[in-house]
């Protein structure tokens, strides 16, 4: 009985094992990530973010447009729309894809109320604007004002003042102390004064200047051919070879600037402490005096190595210069005798037109508008029959000092500090204010 009993327990066994081989597999989601409770999936249900059983809270995206890039084990599983990490360390899934695997609707969920701001607030109907939120004197400060005043200000700037106490705050400090302080101007004569004149005056014409450009730009577009035309006219600001930033010290004899060169080789710290002093006592060149000796114009300031612009022993003497603060020379040219100094050397610059396109487009736009303005000013000028007398600019003397200006009560500076016809205004020291005393009760 034993081996009987034996063999049908080990075809039990066998059937047993064979049996459960053939059950079907229970078939996986694949991008479903379980909820760890029934609030989370009532979360992942909504299509909203919902931590999962396995502890990782789920970001939903709705589409792999606006999917943040996944690290790179997982780029795969983002481009299958399943759930992923990403380069953030965040993690994210797709609610459409994943509901749809599991065959549930999404719910709807209710869009909670929203406080107005500067970008949902609806405009204001006719009858609101008149509303009236406070009087000064008798004169109605309306809703509209208000309104105009807080959502002119940039929107960080508006946010501040979403709540009423706020509202009421910029109302009495803003709008009605500025019209207290412009009634309190009007009666001590002031709006009268020639600087507050001017100032109004000024501000009109920056705000027509800047109106009439306003709506030149509106009517400007950018071609192609014009961005073309633009960089092969100023190739040099885009294609530009190496080239050397120097000073000189021009002095008329060979024996001077050797004494200059000696003197700033004496020791390592001297051309730098001393070559402005230099340039300033013994240069003969008047027009890079003032800029510390630079060589070249403001259109032509960096030497190339086979610059036609600058003679050509001076051209070969500043490339001998090997490095930023070396001093050289002297170096002889038709203007005079050369004492050098290197600043900087500028590298090769080479912008292709495709390269340059966002800025050929500013610079042509650039262009375009103070071409139409100045023709809309000639237009102007045309229009006013504008005459210049030339011959009478003569009779305009600059004086060593300017003139003092009117006084806001519009006296003129003291007689006694007035010159006399033809006489030779001297240098004046400036004399510190006095004190202002605090007045006591």
């Amino acid at each position: 009985m034993t081996r009987p009993v034996g063999k049908l327990l080990l075809f039990i066994l066998v059937a047993t094992v064979a049996t459960a081989g053939c059950k079907p597999k229970k078939k996986e989601a694949r991008h479903y990530v379980e909820a760890s409770n029934p609030q989370e999936k009532a979360n992942l249900e909504k299509g909203v973010g919902y931590v999962a059983k396995d502890g990782k809270r789920y970001i939903p995206v709705t589409s792999l447009k606006a999917a943040p890039l996944a690290i790179p084990d997982q780029k795969e599983r983002r481009s299958k729309m399943q759930p992923y990490q990403a380069k953030n360390g965040k993690y994210y899934y797709f609610p459409a894809q994943a509901l749809a695997e599991l065959g549930i609707a999404p719910k709807a969920m209710k869009t909670p109320p929203t406080k107005p701001d500067a970008k949902t607030a609806t405009k204001l109907s006719e009858a609101d604007r008149k509303q009236v939120v406070a009087t000064v004197n008798g004169e109605s400060i309306t809703v509209g004002e208000l309104y105009d005043m807080i959502n002119s200000r940039p929107p960080a700037w508006r946010r501040i003042f979403a709540k009423k106490e706020k509202k009421l705050e910029f109302l009495n400090n803003q709008i009605i102390v500025e019209k207290l302080l412009y009634d309190a101007a009007q009666k001590t004569g002031i709006i009268k004064d020639p600087v507050v004149q001017e100032a109004a005056n000024k501000r009109m014409v920056d705000l027509l200047r800047r109106d009439q450009i306003t709506k030149i730009r509106a009517t400007i577009k950018v071609s192609e051919d014009e961005m073309k035309k633009y960089y092969e006219e100023n190739k040099s600001q885009f294609s530009q070879p190496e080239g050397m930033i120097a000073a000189h010290i021009l002095v008329k004899t060979k024996a001077e600037a050797e004494t200059i060169l000696k003197t700033l080789t004496a020791d390592k710290g001297a051309a730098g402490r001393q070559w402005r002093a230099l340039v300033t006592k013994h240069s003969i060149d008047e027009e890079s005096k003032a800029k510390g000796g630079l060589l070249g114009t403001a259109k032509h300031r960096v030497v190339s190595e086979k610059d036609t612009f600058f003679e050509k022993p001076l051209v070969e003497a500043i490339w001998k210069l090997k490095k930023n603060g070396d001093v050289g020379g002297p170096v002889q040219t038709s203007k005079g005798w050369h004492v050098l100094k290197r600043y900087n050397k500028r590298k090769a610059l080479d912008i292709t037109f495709a390269q340059a396109k966002r800025r050929l487009t500013r610079l042509v736009e650039r262009q375009s508008i103070n071409k139409a303005y100045t023709e809309w000013v000639n237009s102007l000028k045309k229009k006013y029959n504008i005459k210049i007398f030339p011959e009478n600019v003569k009779y305009v003397q600059i004086l060593a000092e300017p003139e003092k200006p009117a006084s806001a009560t519009g006296h003129k500076h003291d007689e006694k500090n007035a010159m006399a016809p033809g006489a030779t205004k001297k240098a004046i020291k400036p004399v510190a204010p006095k004190p202002v005393m605090k007045a006591t009760k």
